[in-house]
């Protein structure tokens, strides 16, 4: 029971199939459907871990030790899934994408695969030069114990563990990066320790969450009180993720820290960029995978004395974009855009109209969601997609070996060498949009994406100069045929090609009057 609970059940929530009465019972699985949870993959929302919790207690009271062993098992992936390394956005691009393409590491000889095994806690919790006692030396010193939390208490607690374990994650998850490339590209025994000791804390965090968790939900068991999770917790729960959102520092997030700008301390006009702070696996408003090419362009701007300021997406929210006389030019990477909890679109679409009125431009980078609604009005009424679920323009098989050309440019079209899509994970490319620009004058073309079959305009610019938008394949680092992989593997930039576009654009924007 024990080794099928660790090694099969342990991935339980992993799968979007419903769930049946012979694994979990009739009784759960209409409790379940009561609470809204229908499927397995269900159990990693907010709401689906304080119903695993509670399932668990249930299994307690009834002291059913198969169903115990299950819930426990659940319990701990959801947990775990919170405080992951590879759901920070640099880990899950260099576990997913860049080891997918096999990119090279600095020194040459080794490539980003031979991390992806360092990237996960079993490379190191296993390893008994050092990466186990950093493990067990972690739990003990994070070790949690039951204080006599009351439910409402816990289980507004346990909903708030995606935001408290990324929150955790983030100073680290670039440390865990640093430290796997350090080791597999140089043997360098200090960057073994630092990935270690991050490691071996990312899986602490939630190891002592999961025990205590277990012991209170024993002792809730021999009560004879009915645990739910009720509207008045999940009440408590919004304004707690309101007020967490809202409290968060970004410089707290490693993948941004060293690139902060203030706009405050700008001696002369500057291009800025928005950068949201990073929060639960998969949730933002601009898109989760948005984050690392963001980062990518601001440092790339750092390393070439470009003069930029950075844009918290909170106090854009609150207070608007700067004055375009400081500010005349923004950049924002969003390969989505929702309200994310309390970070509502509105105000975003609001503020940013109010910056182009005030004659500010704006560049944005789309994914597979369409940009804001009032602003970016004249490009979504031509904007096309080949299917409600098509993420390219093309096939992936066109799409590999296709040219992006800027249109007007001198400079040859650079052809895209890796795939889009890769085995797993949020970061992927994609941008499925092509502009119908027939028959209207208020957009023209700004760039084609051209197969040997096709040329599609997956680019456009207005035709006032305000509003550009071009997909975020144009800005992924290493997707065209040139660079081979990052000179720094914690730190990214943007390749050569990737460059060529930013600048192309945003002098398209400064070149119109």
């Amino acid at each position: 029971m024990i080794s099928q609970a660790i090694h099969h059940q342990s991935h339980y929530p992993d799968s979007f199939d419903p769930f049946l009465p012979e694994d979990v019972g009739a009784v759960t699985v209409a409790r379940l459907a009561e609470t809204g949870m229908t499927k397995r993959y269900d159990l990693h929302s907010e709401r689906g871990m304080a119903i695993t919790f509670l399932m668990l207690v249930d299994a307690f009271k009834r002291e059913d030790a198969a169903h115990i062993a299950l819930w426990i098992a659940a319990y701990s992936h959801v947990i775990a899934d919170m405080s992951a390394c590879n759901h920070d956005p640099l880990v899950h691009t260099a576990t997913y994408q860049w080891a997918d393409w096999k990119l090279k590491l600095p020194g040459g000889e080794n490539d980003y695969s031979k991390l992806r095994p360092l990237l996960d806690l079993a490379g190191t919790a296993h390893d008994h030069g050092g990466g186990e006692a950093a493990f067990e030396e972690a739990i003990q010193r994070l070790r949690l114990a039951d204080t006599g939390q009351e439910p409402s208490e816990l289980l507004c607690e346990i909903m708030l563990y995606g935001q408290t374990g990324a929150d955790f994650c983030s100073p680290r998850g670039v440390r865990v990066l640093e430290g796997a490339a350090g080791w597999i590209d140089r043997q360098d025994t200090a960057a073994r320790e630092m990935l270690w000791k991050n490691m071996g804390e990312l899986g602490a965090w939630s190891v002592v969450r999961t025990l205590r968790d277990v012991e209170i939900a024993r002792r809730y068991a021999h009560s004879d009180r009915q645990f739910d999770l009720t509207p008045e917790i999940e009440a408590t729960h919004r304004e707690n993720v309101a007020r967490f959102l809202a409290g968060r520092k970004i410089q707290d997030d490693a993948l941004f820290a060293p690139l902060l700008r203030d706009i405050k301390a700008a001696k002369a006009t500057v291009t800025g960029i928005v950068l949201e702070p990073c929060w639960a696996m998969n949730g933002a408003m601009l898109g989760f995978a948005s984050r690392v090419q963001s980062a990518a362009i601001v440092r790339t701007w750092q390393q070439t004395g470009k003069s930029y300021a950075t844009v918290d997406l909170r106090e854009a929210l609150a207070d608007g974009f700067p004055d375009p006389k400081q500010m005349p030019q923004l950049v924002v990477v969003g390969t989505s855009f929702q309200s994310y909890h309390s970070l509502k679109a509105d105000a975003f679409n609001r503020h940013l109209q109010a910056y182009l009125d005030a004659g500010g431009r704006v560049l944005w980078f789309s994914g597979t969601s369409l940009p804001p609604a009032g602003a970016f009005a004249s490009f979504r009424n031509v904007m096309h997609r080949d299917g409600a679920n098509s993420k390219l323009p093309v096939s992936d098989g066109d799409f590999l070996g296709a040219k992006v050309d800027f249109v007007g440019s001198r400079v040859p079209a650079p052809t895209i060498q890796r795939p889009a899509a890769t085995h797993a994970g949020w970061h992927q490319p994609f941008c499925p949009w092509t502009f119908k620009l027939e028959n209207q004058t208020e957009l023209r073309p700004l760039v084609t994406l051209d197969t040997d079959a096709t040329s599609l305009i997956v680019g456009a610019i207005n035709a006032k100069g305000k509003l550009g938008l071009l997909p975020v394949y144009t800005i992924t680092p290493y997707l065209f045929a040139g660079d081979d992989g990052p000179k720094s593997p914690h730190e990214p930039t943007l390749d050569s090609i990737g460059e060529v576009f930013l600048e192309a654009s945003l002098k398209a924007l400064a070149d119109n009057p």
